[in-house]
């Protein structure tokens, strides 16, 4: 039995074989906890939109009908909100405090990977822009149990468990894997807590 514990949960049991989230290892129960929580907040996400769109869409329908709008000009609309307006809805989810509804709902949140700040309306384009290439979501759910997923690189942005927030696996900080100590400016190869070799 591995005497290392888990940086997330502290405990050890589920340490035999660990996983990499965002280079750091985790237990298995913590890695699969937190993929779980972001594929369910996409879900969330997509229940919410569908029937939305689908609903507005109908609206608007009904708005071009009854304006006796020309036929041309009508079809002309409804492929632009179809096409280009609801998906960007869709595309730009992540912008409200680096929140979607079900990543709000999920408790996680998207933040600058530097400043480690909710990112905006640019960013959550940036990500979310390749969930519009067909099976790409299929793709990304797999990808995004390591942490980051394609979209994270080019807007510079990550996932955050929100309860661990501030926890060294998310901010990226140097700490001891054992017991979590900053471990910033450490030149003795050894934890000063807990005695755990560096490296």
């Amino acid at each position: 039995m591995t005497d290392q514990v888990c940086p997330l949960c502290q405990t050890a049991k589920h340490m035999r074989r660990t996983k990499l989230l965002y280079g750091t290892p985790v237990c298995k129960r913590c890695y699969y906890r937190f993929a779980s929580r972001r594929q369910l907040a996409y879900i969330v996400d997509a229940m919410i939109w569908w029937p939305t769109t689908f609903v507005l869409g109908f609206g608007l329908a009904l708005v071009f009908e009854s304006a006796s709008l020309d036929p041309g000009i009508s079809a002309f609309l409804s492929f632009g909100f179809g096409w280009v307006v609801f998906p960007m809805i869709f595309i730009c989810k992540d912008s409200f405090s680096g929140h979607s509804p079900g990543k709000w709902v999920c408790g996680v949140r998207v933040v600058d990977r530097d400043r480690a700040e909710p990112i905006g309306i640019a960013s959550s384009f940036k990500r979310n822009l390749p969930l519009m290439i067909p099976l790409m979501p299929l793709v990304m759910a797999f990808l995004l149990q390591k942490g980051h997923r394609l979209g994270d690189g080019w807007a510079k942005s990550k996932v955050v468990w929100k309860r661990y927030a501030n926890h060294p696996v998310f901010t990226g900080l140097f700490a001891c894997q054992r017991c979590q100590f900053d471990l910033t400016g450490n030149t003795s190869g050894v934890c000063p807590e807990c005695g755990t070799p560096v490296g």
